[in-house]
């Protein structure tokens, strides 16, 4: 009976759905739940769980696999690379690989870039901007979409780039060209007003993607796939037509330059998608999507209905994503596209509500500027991309909302453009590669690759395939292989052995002699004969290109290095040309003096500083000469502006030597080329051109001539001319699909074109875009970012390299942990509890408050004390807690609390594994290569990021126990007091044996027993290194020996700014030790004695606090003891990452002198200068580009250093202007900070910014600094008392200053500029207070830095 109850309810409803009729779908197109609705929707819901979890399964296992076939709703590749690179087209005529981004501010500018990569070379550009005051600028193509002739393999077309700079994570945006200024939606009778704009962005990810495959709500892919009828066919094309679809939220911030109009610096909350797999657009009947911005909260949202009738006729994915990075899906919406989309363009005015993260939300919509886009020849799928304003609960929104309407009226286009063949470099078959060809004619197919001829050889050859098309002509001609100067070499001994021992010079850094070196393999090259075999090849193919009238045919002769003229640097006027060669003496002659540039010192220098091979072959193009009347070089885009719109000419009389040597002042014309409509001369500027090269009247070589005064004051070309120039230009980038330098010249009308080279300057970052690369964004302007606590730990700006580890370890070890104290969802592939500004890093508070005051103990007041040293009034709770879901319930709370305990403890035990361990790890120890080496340090960065992770954890531990010691001292009271610092600072002082301060110990003990053995005089007049020496020598008393062997045992791997990979530990680099070891004998401090701790029974008679009979029994039988042991595992703890950051360092220096060595690196400081992803790309391509860039950054970097910040912004971090700092200078006045120290002292100021400068600190001063660390350890006993901008109640030198008995304030803002070296101060520990004095008197005094 039970069972009869129990299951006929279910058999009843099962009957129901399975005989209900279908209702007819709406409109004719929408299908609505109808006959087996409920049981289809909960099996596929079944079979999409089971795949979802056994997809990630195999994730976890490492099985990833890039064949399309395993892309599905269920399953998707985890990795970030396959994920984001530009995937190969499936074989479908409808295959795509799309990136788009869109982004929108709070002035109300707005953008929406976009480049769908299809078939035969096609793409799909959108290009859309809107600027305040300023109007619409659109694409002059559109309403059209379509563009040709694109380089197939990148996100490139039409003026955009969007080039990816590290996987789910940071991309570059750019556009550079001419737009259409006023909104254009017709197909004819399109504005003419057209404007140059010019814009970069970096956009970086604020949160993980929704990858639709995977992270779609299962139910609302259930709901959409139920209501569909079923059968193999449906399913077939499920599968076939199937494109993976992933979103990510971010902020672009960059520049917008437009003609006529001052240049813009905008921030844009950004939504990016990537897609690949299939589209036909025209499948889709309609669609409407919403992203939508909330500025208040930060919330990110997307919402959306998709009627794709072939598939899915009605599906509602979305999703939403908070400030604190955390996802979750839409798991229902009431929108009916039915009711905004029957008329012949969408609402604008509308509303709807939707379901996410168990909260509701309602969605009011104002429509505004609504560009349209058509898709395919036929036009036959037409987009309404409208930017709104949204209210989303009342609150103020930003973004846009995307329709998609099908289209069979059209009109279809007129007529249809096909783009040419890709002209690019053949494949070698292994016949090619087997064969040793010493000359290849121009003609033959393999000529055309740069491994076999060079890279001018190479390009003149691919240039000879395509002459009859683009109406221009290659003058005839041949290349002398690289394997014929490889034979060259091999049969001329002498010559390897030079080029040896010029390679030797440049490993072992000898530079001095390197241009004596270079000339004389430069003489061998030039003096000795050319072998025989190689003589005759010459000649046999000098008959046959020429043939017999050859030694009268006047020959240009030209050097082809292997690694010239590609895309990462040009190498242009490295190595010589010759002119005018005629005959076969004077060709062999030109040959061996080509060979023989390719080593000169200016060749061989410039490769060495681009991490180029030195030894290097050099392929010699043997060229008839055009004696031209004209010539010069043509840039298809600005190469200055990276306008692609703009064509630049530079023309001179005679041979073009004269306008690429730069012996005269050509003619310049700009020429403007439209994306619809005729060429366009806008400029012409007549150039001096007062000399010309000429073929000599002897009939061999060169000669300049003067140019008469009358031809010199024209222009050397007629309009004709320049636009029949032009058409050839533009074709010739049509057939490489990029833009080109291209050498060309002109005999009797006809025009021929004599090298054509990619331009390599377009993509260069400004000095601007490089200090701030690295920048972070915040996701709303009411966050909080600190500089204390990290500051101290990393201050001042950190390279590359150290960015890109350090900083992500801290965030991903800060993230983890929060996360299992019960905080909310741990963000992948963004730093937003780390982030960066200039170079220099901050901690995100509001990020770090939302997590952890979603866990059981988390509590704001503690997290800002132990953080910032300060209760932030205006950081309101109420606005942290709106960065995240709704707070857990407490019995998760209390779950996650024990979770933490239990991985507390673990992580507790792995930190003492490492200490012990750390003593024998090393990173790539036997590794003698570089690629080796490098994957040696990929691998094991984990175990980095584990040790950081496990400090992190001891970090925390002793906050919590300072927390509860100040919870009992204040009694449990939110607003703690002075006396509440005062107290907790004097009971923390019983921390006896903190690592921190075993460092100075030890430093004195050394100095100690340096005076006591009687070596101190001599000590201070040895150089640094010749100490160094002494102190391991036998010379040295065995005392001090032994004393320094076992302090560099012990602290040899600290230093300053330790967690910096490109400073050096005390072990690597014993000089800076030296340093101080000196400073603390000429100042005698080793003579400082510790003052000796007080009992417990002591301190708690001079507590000021009403502490309860209780508190104090806990106190002094428990907490205290307790909450000293975990300050001094948190020192212990730093220690043991450091020691493992030395281990790093010292694989990174050994990595940079590999580098160096394999002539990878030209300076070994330069390998910090890059990132991780970028030494390994470097390694494995050469690329010239990086090593520019990593010289820039460097550059940049001195820049970086000088930037400072407040302790605190809101919002996106603004530097401190030092005018500002000087007006804000008084005679005298009161500073407040957190006491974290016992006692009072007033003395003269000793303001030091670095730690070079502590040399000038005399005894007694106060030290006034933004922060110490271990490095500061010698001065301690020099100073009567301590004041630092940043830290806290455990940073280092509240630790150290309690251990030497010194009064300490820290956390005071702007101590550093407002107090002056030899003010006068006063610090008093027992009110927090620092006086700036003009005489005696304490009284009437400004208080500053009152929160």
């Amino acid at each position: 009976m039970l069972w009869t109850l129990v299951f006929a309810p279910i058999i009843l409803f099962l009957l129901w759905d399975i005989l209900r009729p279908d209702p007819p779908p709406v409109d004719g197109v929408y299908r609505l739940p109808g006959r087996c609705y409920y049981l289809k929707k909960y099996s596929f819901f079944l079979l999409l769980w089971l795949r979802k979890n056994r997809s990630q399964k195999r994730s976890v296992k490492g099985h990833v696999t890039e064949d399309h076939v395993s892309r599905g709703y269920g399953m998707s590749t985890s990795d970030p690379l396959q994920l984001e690179q530009c995937h190969d087209l499936e074989d479908d005529p409808h295959a795509l690989d799309s990136a788009y981004f869109a982004g929108f501010g709070k002035d109300g500018t707005r953008i929406a870039l976009r480049v769908a990569r299809r078939h035969g070379r096609e793409a799909e550009v959108w290009v859309l901007l809107e600027v305040p005051g300023l109007g619409f600028y659109q694409h002059p193509v559109h309403p059209d979409t379509c563009f040709y002739n694109t380089d197939g393999v990148s996100f490139t077309a039409g003026g955009v780039k969007l080039q990816l700079l590290e996987p789910l994570r940071r991309w570059k945006v750019s556009f550079s060209g001419m737009l259409r200024h006023g909104l254009c939606n017709t197909l004819d009778a399109k504005p003419d007003k057209y404007a140059h704009v010019k814009m970069t962005f970096i956009w970086e990810a604020v949160c993980d993607p929704f990858n639709f495959d995977v992270d779609l709500e299962m139910t609302s892919l259930a709901d959409g796939i139920a209501k569909e009828k079923w059968s193999r066919e449906f399913w077939s094309r499920l599968q076939r037509m199937h494109q993976t679809h992933y979103e990510q939220w971010g902020e672009m911030w960059g520049k917008i330059c437009i003609e006529g109009h001052e240049e813009r610096n905008v921030r844009l909350k950004s939504i990016r998608d990537h897609s690949f797999g299939v589209r036909d657009w025209r499948l889709f009947y309609r669609y409407m999507v919403h992203y939508i911005f909330v500025e208040e909260t930060g919330i990110m949202a997307m919402v959306s209905v998709v009627s794709q009738p072939v598939n899915m006729s009605h599906i509602k994915p979305g999703y939403l994503v908070y400030a604190n990075g955390e996802t979750v899906g839409v798991s229902s919406n009431n929108l009916k596209i039915w009711d905004h989309t029957r008329s012949k363009e969408p609402d604008n005015n509308y509303s709807f509500s939707f379901t996410a993260g168990g909260e509701q939300f309602h969605v009011e919509v104002e429509g505004g500027s609504t560009p349209v886009l058509y898709h395919h020849a036929d036009r036959g799928s037409k987009i309404f991309e409208r930017f709104c304003k949204y209210k989303v609960n009342g609150e103020k929104a930003i973004g846009l909302v995307e329709f998609h309407y099908r289209n069979p009226e059209g009109p279809p286009y007129a007529t249809l453009e096909k783009s040419v063949p890709l002209l690019s470099e053949p494949e070698l078959t292994d016949t090619d590669r087997e064969m040793v060809n010493l000359t290849l004619d121009f003609r033959t197919k393999s000529c055309g690759s740069s491994l076999l001829v060079g890279g001018k050889g190479a390009q003149l050859a691919l240039l000879t395939s395509i002459q009859d098309k683009i109406n221009a002509v290659v003058p005839r001609g041949f290349c002398v292989t690289l394997s014929a100067f490889e034979k060259q070499v091999q049969e001329q001994n002498e010559l390897d052995r030079s080029i040896q021992v010029l390679t030797a010079a440049v490993r072992s850094k000898d530079f001095s002699n390197l241009p004596g070196i270079c000339s004389d393999v430069v003489e061998q090259f030039a003096s000795l004969s050319i072998c025989s075999s190689v003589h005759a090849a010459i000649l046999s193919q000098l008959l046959e290109t020429f043939e017999d009238g050859y030694q009268n045919v006047m020959l240009a002769v030209r050097s082809s290095a292997a690694d010239e003229d590609h895309g990462d640097a040009s190498s242009a006027g490295q190595m010589e040309t010759y002119l005018g060669v005629k005959g076969q003496a004077e060709v062999f002659e030109a040959v061996r003096k080509c060979w023989a540039s390719a080593y000169s010192y200016q060749a061989v220098e410039y490769r060495r500083q681009h991490g180029q091979p030195i030894k290097t072959c050099v392929g010699v193009v043997i060229q008839e000469m055009v004696q031209s009347e004209i010539a010069g070089v043509m840039f298809t885009h600005d190469p200055v502006t990276a306008n692609q719109n703009i064509m630049v000419i530079d023309a001179a009389y005679g041979l073009g030597e004269v306008v690429v040597s730069g012996k005269t002042v050509p003619d310049t014309i700009r020429v403007e080329h439209p994306w619809e409509g005729e060429l366009k001369i806008i400029e012409k500027s007549v150039g001096a051109k007062s000399l010309q090269v000429n073929a000599s009247d002897s009939g061999h070589g060169v000669q300049e001539v003067t140019v008469h005064k009358d031809s010199a004051d024209t222009c050397c070309l007629t309009d004709l001319q320049i636009v029949h120039l032009c058409h050839i230009g533009i074709k010739i980038e049509q057939y490489y699909g990029n833009a080109r330098d291209i050498e060309w010249a002109i005999k009797s009308d006809t025009v021929y074109i004599l090298q054509a080279r990619p331009i390599t300057t377009l993509d260069q970052e400004t000095d601007e875009e490089l200090v701030h690369e690295f920048d972070t964004p915040v996701v709303s302007d009411s966050e909080r970012l600190i500089q204390g606590n990290i500051g101290e730990m990393m201050p001042g700006c950190v390279t590359p390299l150290t960015m890109t580890t350090f900083a992500r370890a801290i965030n991903d070890a800060t993230s983890m942990y929060i996360t299992n104290m019960g905080g909310n969802y741990h963000v992948r592939n963004t730093n937003r509890f780390v982030q960066a500004c200039c170079g220099q890093l901050f901690l995100n508070l509001t990020i770090i408050g939302q997590h952890s005051l979603s866990s059981l103990i988390g509590q704001k007041e503690a997290m800002e004390m132990n953080l910032v040293g300060a209760v932030l009034d205006d950081h309101k709770l109420s606005m942290i807690m709106t960065y995240g879901r709704k707070p857990k319930s407490l019995l998760l709370r209390i779950y996650h609390f024990i979770k933490c305990l239990k991985h507390d403890n673990e992580a507790s035990r792995v930190a003492d594994l490492w200490a012990e361990k750390l003593d024998h790890y090393s990173v790539g120890q036997n590794c003698d290569n570089a690629s080796d080496l490098y994957q040696a340090i990929d691998s094991q960065l984990p175990d980095y990021y584990d040790v950081w992770t496990t400090t992190l954890v001891k970090s925390a531990r002793s906050g919590i126990w300072g927390q509860v010691v100040m919870g009992i001292v204040s009694g449990g009271k939110p607003e703690w007091t002075v006396d509440n610092y005062a107290d907790v600072a004097l009971l923390l002082s019983k921390c006896g044996g903190v690592y921190s301060a075993e460092v100075p110990t030890a430093m004195q003990d050394l100095a100690k027993s340096i005076f006591n053995n009687g070596i101190a005089e001599d000590f201070l007049t040895m150089t640094n290194k010749e100490c160094v020496q002494f102190l391991t020598s036998e010379e040295c008393p065995q005392e001090v020996r032994h004393k320094y062997g076992t302090f560099i045992k012990r602290h040899g791997h600290r230093c300053i700014r330790e967690a910096e990979f490109i400073t050096k530990s005390w072990k690597r680099e014993p000089e800076n030790l030296i340093h101080i070891l000196k400073t603390i004998l000429k100042t005698k401090a080793y003579e400082h004695e510790q003052q000796e701790g007080i009992s417990i029974k002591e301190t708690m008679s001079k507590l000021k606090s009403p502490v309860s009979f209780f508190g104090r029994f806990l106190l002094k039988k428990f907490i205290v003891h307790k909450a000293c042991k975990a300050v001094g595992e948190r020192e212990w703890g730093k220690s043991t990452a450091i020691k493992m950051v030395d281990k790093f360092k010292e694989a990174y220096w050994k990595l940079a002198e590999l580098m160096v060595l394999e002539g990878r690196l030209p300076e070994v400081e330069l390998l910090f200068f890059l990132t991780q992803e970028e030494i390994g790309k470097l390694i494995q391509t050469r690329s010239a580009k990086l090593i520019a860039k990593s010289v820039r950054r460097r550059k940049i970097f001195h820049l970086q250093e000088e930037i400072q910040f407040p302790k605190m912004t809101v919002g996106i971090p603004v530097p401190i202007k030092k005018d500002d700092q000087q007006n804000e200078r008084k005679t005298k006045f009161t500073f407040k900070g957190m006491p974290v120290s016992q006692g009072s002292v007033k003395g003269h100021a000793r303001v030091v910014l670095s730690l070079e400068e502590a040399n000038k600190i005399q005894k007694g001063e106060i030290l006034i600094v933004c922060y110490t660390d271990v490095g500061w350890s010698p001065y301690f006993p020099l100073i009567s008392g301590l004041v630092t901008e940043m830290g806290g109640l455990i940073s280092h030198g509240a630790v150290v200053a309690r251990e030497y008995g010194l009064p300490c304030i820290v956390n005071v803002p702007q101590a550093t500029h407002l107090i002056q070296s030899g003010d006068l101060v006063h610090i008093d520990c027992s009110l927090g207070l620092i006086h700036k004095l003009e005489d005696q008197t304490v009284e009437n005094q400004d208080i500053v830095g009152e929160e």
